[in-house]
């Protein structure tokens, strides 16, 4: 019973809670690439790092969550192709890097506004920004190789098996949680020192870096948040994998919790713009008024036709003369 009810309510998280999650990701991204290549933002790096970090997200989003509502209805392909099971997890795992690693350089790009050393500070350029972000998915392409190959099917199930499991677990925790979870604090600590001693020194930063600061600040607790859950499971699950006896409740238990733990994962990659609107004053007003110079523009496309006809009713004649 207890199996049935954890299946019952898989699907309707993914039929209900995954449409949700892609219907706010896809319209917030799409609104954060809006936002950011506004004359107000996308001369600036960070902006390049979010704009970057939404593309991102609309691919993941689509990526992951797709596949899943073909499940709704259909045989997983996943269990029945070796070739889509490995590409599919694969591309998974590399647009996951890509975003953390995204929020890595902008917390990094927060730091080096701060610094008075010159050298630091010219590292807060755009030119910088977009080589960092255009190697950023090569690199994770090759550093997570080993999914596509290790990756297989056993028991219908696609997934990592025998010591690969294990390493995996370690692999992940340390390069997709730790690592991007140590240097996004590392940065923003640095950063938030700094902008106190220039404070102090009585130099006040833009209002702008402040922004941009909270911003990234806001993602960093995003991610941090997100990714715990899942490198704990890894853990437990690769841990047990050799000390505890298989059973089909146990595996069904088992299943439910990396689909949650995942679900948490993703929320990584929808709520973004909602943050931005929620930490940044200035953001959220200048979203607002791009809102009411789209409002107003949909408003008079609709008063000249109505105007034109008025005026042919008045003056029935008026073409022909």
């Amino acid at each position: 019973m207890a199996m049935v009810n954890l299946s019952f309510i898989q699907q309707e998280m993914i039929q209900y809670g995954m449409s949700i999650y892609f219907l706010l990701g896809l319209v917030g991204n799409i609104c954060n690439c809006i936002m950011f290549i506004q004359p107000v933002y996308r001369r600036t790096p960070s902006s390049i790092y979010f704009l970057s970090l939404s593309i991102f997200s609309i691919i993941y989003l689509f990526w992951t969550i797709i596949p899943l509502f073909y499940t709704l209805n259909h045989i997983d392909p996943q269990t029945q192709s070796l070739f889509y099971c490995k590409i599919q997890l694969y591309g998974t795992h590399v647009l996951n890097q890509c975003i953390r690693y995204v929020v890595v350089f902008a917390c990094a790009d927060r730091f080096f506004v701060t610094q008075t050393n010159i050298r630091i500070r010219s590292l807060h350029s755009s030119q910088i920004a977009m080589k960092l972000v255009s190697i950023v998915c090569p690199i994770s392409l090759v550093v997570a190789i080993h999914v596509p190959i290790l990756m297989n099917i056993n028991g219908n199930v696609c997934g990592r098996f025998g010591l690969y499991k294990l390493i995996y677990a370690i692999y992940q925790t340390i390069v997709i949680s730790i690592l991007p979870l140590i240097l996004m604090s590392l940065f923003g600590i640095v950063t938030i020192r700094s902008l106190y001693q220039r404070h102090v020194n009585q130099v006040r930063a833009k209002q702008r870096d402040r922004d941009f600061m909270y911003m990234t600040i806001a993602e960093v607790i995003v991610h941090v948040v997100t990714s715990i859950p899942y490198s704990l499971y890894l853990i437990y699950n690769a841990v047990t994998y050799f000390t505890v006896i298989e059973n089909s409740e146990r595996d069904e238990i088992e299943e439910f919790t990396y689909f949650l733990t995942e679900f948490i994962t993703d929320l990584a990659s929808v709520v973004p713009f909602y943050v931005f609107i929620l930490t940044s004053k200035p953001f959220r007003n200048q979203f607002i008024n791009i809102l009411v110079k789209c409002s107003n523009k949909y408003r008079l496309r609709r008063i000249v036709p109505l105007n034109e006809q008025n005026n042919h009713r008045l003056n029935p004649n008026r073409q022909l003369n």
